[in-house]
């Protein structure tokens, strides 16, 4: 407690002088998860997933319960740097700590390395995921722009997610700059230029810990840096339909520029995207959402190396939903279809993906609840006979502050299994590989996860 008055103490001083500092210009926010685990043959726990789903070109991890393997911290820290009338600056910061479980020495995140026998590498991350800063009531006090704010930096833009598979949908985030919030009447008005370095993408899901080989992103560690992409983010919200409806709608397009003298046919990575995203509250004691995509060329991945060119169209439909349909029961679930076609560098095939997944959790008693989590992921190339498919089980029993879907912190104490198909090892093996050519897996194990 001593050490966080401290922080607050030093950081106004730097930021301001006088306005503020008999204030409390700090919050603290955040996101953690931790756990231990291990697999049926007596090895590490491990993540049961289908490459090519999901946000990400590997998919990890899948439906999510009872499947994460790394002990993860995000700090947001935002700080009210100047306040006076209708106008304030804000600043936020986000740094991220993760350790995987392959490395489970402690004394090697501080540097101990006691024995001599850990060292520093990708299963062990620092690295800040926002820096960013906004100024609001810079625009006068009347007028479409009164309530509209600008910011630069590094941010997460926009986002939306689907909870149990940790999966974000909508996210075109990153090093840029914008202006949100333009009042039209109808809806809000927000603009955004975002730019994407070549580098970002490891050979794998989760940069170093997965034994199986993605050969397919192999090509993607250490890009030449000659190509940057820029992507202009215009999105119209807050359109009210009826009682509880309200609807998004999107467009991103993306213009690759290459350094002079290097310019080629496989780094014109140019793309378009149209997105609609229709909101309902109050749908069964909770609410419903309907996502669809459509877009060409490089906003596939929406973050990826500029240097691998993808030409493709496809487009993608999401239902998601949490709902309390009787007394002491929740869940959330969804429905989701995704068509990619034409010739695509990395992929080489058309290809569809669909994947359907709940989680209902029921509450015994005030802190106590029984959580089941089931989702089928199948992924059909067009030059392949058989399907690739994956079934994922999840029993957890947990214990939170509330009897709430959403409560945090919980401890969880579970147990996994996974069937998968022979090809859906076509890629790089499920689980891992740690289950060799079976198709069959189990894991268990404990973890807490917590926000606040």
């Amino acid at each position: 407690m001593k050490s966080l008055s401290l922080i607050k103490a030093a950081l106004p001083l730097a930021l301001v002088c006088g306005p503020l500092l008999s204030q409390d210009v700090i919050e603290i926010h955040g996101y953690t998860r931790a756990g231990v685990g291990r697999s049926s043959n007596g090895g590490e726990q491990v993540t049961f997933f289908l490459a090519n789903t999901g946000g990400s070109p590997t998919g990890g991890p899948g439906y999510r319960l009872g499947n994460e393997t790394d002990n993860y911290l995000e700090l947001a820290v935002d700080v009210r740097a100047y306040e006076k009338g209708n106008t304030n600056f804000k600043l936020h910061f986000r740094p991220t700590f993760r350790q995987y479980y392959q490395v489970r020495d402690a004394s090697t995140d501080a540097g101990g390395n006691v024995d001599n026998s850990k060292v520093a590498n990708p299963n062990q991350q620092i690295y800040l995921r926002e820096t960013w800063g906004e100024a609001n009531g810079v625009f006068g006090t009347t007028g479409a722009f009164k309530d509209a704010s600008l910011w630069a930096g590094r941010r997460f833009y926009q986002r939306h997610d689907l909870h149990i598979r940790d999966q974000f949908y909508w996210n075109n985030s990153g090093d840029g700059l914008g202006i949100e919030n333009i009042d039209l009447g109808f809806g809000k008005l927000h603009y955004a230029y975002i730019q994407h370095d070549t580098g970002n993408i490891s050979s794998d899901w989760n940069n170093g810990s997965i034994r199986g080989t993605v050969n397919p992103y192999s090509g993607w560690v250490g890009g030449s840096g000659h190509t940057i992409v820029g992507s202009h983010d215009l999105r119209l919200s807050d359109i009210k339909l009826w009682t509880g409806g309200s609807l998004v709608l999107g467009l991103q397009y993306n213009d690759a520029r290459s350094k002079t003298g290097t310019e080629n046919d496989g780094n014109k990575n140019k793309g378009t995207q149209y997105s609609v995203m229709l909101n309902q509250a109050g749908f069964l004691g909770g609410d419903n959402r309907v996502y669809a995509t459509y877009g060409n060329g490089s906003t596939f991945w929406n973050w990826y190396s500029p240097d691998v060119k993808t030409e493709n169209t496809w487009y993608h439909i999401i239902e998601a939903f949490y709902i309390k349909p009787v007394t002491n029961l929740e869940m959330q679930g969804t429905l989701q279809y995704r068509k990619q076609s034409g010739k695509d560098s990395m992929l080489g095939s058309s290809n569809t993906w669909t994947s359907v997944g709940v989680r209902p959790v029921y509450f015994l008693s005030k802190h106590f609840s029984v959580a089941y989590e089931v989702g089928l992921d199948k992924m059909k190339f067009d030059n392949e006979t058989e399907a690739r498919k994956l079934l994922k089980n999840t029993i957890a029993l947990q214990w939170s502050p509330q009897a709430s879907f959403w409560s945090r912190p919980v401890i969880r104490i579970f147990a996994t299994r996974a069937d998968w198909n022979k090809n859906a090892n076509n890629w790089n093996k499920v689980g891992e590989g740690q289950f060799g050519d079976a198709l069959q897996g189990m894991t268990f194990g404990a973890q807490i996860e917590a926000w606040w």
